[in-house]
Formats: C-alpha cells, structure tokens, sequence
C-alpha cells in the first residue's frame, strides 16, 4: 500500500504508512482513516516532543484540537490574538515560555490524564530543542495492533 500524505490535519509533513482505505464512490475517492482521534492523539504527542520551537502550523492544529479560538489560546498564554495570528502565520516566531505552556497544555488535554509528570515533560521539550533536525521533517505514522505510532 502506498503511504498516504494526510495534509486534511492541516500539517504538511504528516504521511501514513497503514490504517486508511482508499474506495472510490461515485467516481471520486474517499479516504477512511481508522481512529481518527487517536491518530490526532499520535500527531500531537509528536508535535509536542519535537525539537525546535512550534512552527505556525503546529500552532493551529494544537489550538483547533483544543477547539480554542485565537483569542482563547492567547488569553491562556498571556499575550494578544493577534501575536497568535502572526505566530500562526509564521510572521513571528512564538516565545519558548509560549511554545513551552502550549506543548504542556496540549499535551494534558490529548491525554485526559497526564502519566509523566510536567517537569519531565518540560525537560524533555528543552533537551529536544537543542538538537539540530529540520523544522518541517516528514513524519511518518503507522497503525499497529489498533494504536497510532510515529515510524522510527
């Protein structure tokens, strides 16, 4: 099976190696993707660990999960919407204090509970940002055993 470019998440570098199905209805194509929300979960769990500061897409798939508004997220990370505009757009970068609450805040959310605790959440966050990887890599996610997963 070919992998599948998912940009439907609104990222760009997201691709699917299995757990879609392609059928044709009426001449056109639909995708099926299986478990969709934790597919969602396995993207931003992702985004969340990455190195480098969140890029403006990131941003918007982080904020529209959390189904915020502009205005929302801003409130809740101290700052104007219309900074969240520009950090959206990639006219500005986000601060790293910003990049760091969002990535924690996100990451609760998608887990309802949180598992590891925020220190080392946060640690972690920091220690990626020190390495030196392409902002917009390709990331590939595969299903195994009914269970998102970035591909090695």
């Amino acid at each position: 099976m070919k992998e599948y470019h998912y940009s439907e998440c609104g990222l760009n570098n997201i691709y699917l190696v299995n757990g879609y199905e392609i059928t044709k209805h009426n001449g056109d194509e639909e995708i099926f993707i299986h478990d969709i929300h934790g597919l969602h979960k396995a993207i931003g769990t992702a985004i969340v660990f990455k190195p480098g500061v969140l890029i403006g897409d990131e941003i918007k798939f982080m904020r529209t999960t959390l189904d915020f508004s502009q205005k929302r997220l801003a409130t809740l990370l101290g700052c104007s919407y219309q900074t969240v505009l520009l950090w959206e757009k990639n006219k500005t970068p986000i601060t790293l204090s910003a990049d760091r609450l969002l990535r924690v805040i996100f990451y609760e959310y998608i887990n309802h509970k949180v598992d590891r605790k925020i220190y080392d959440i946060v640690n972690e966050i920091a220690d990626s940002d020190a390495e030196d990887i392409e902002k917009n890599r390709k990331i590939q996610f595969e299903e195994i055993s009914c269970k998102w997963k970035v591909v090695a």
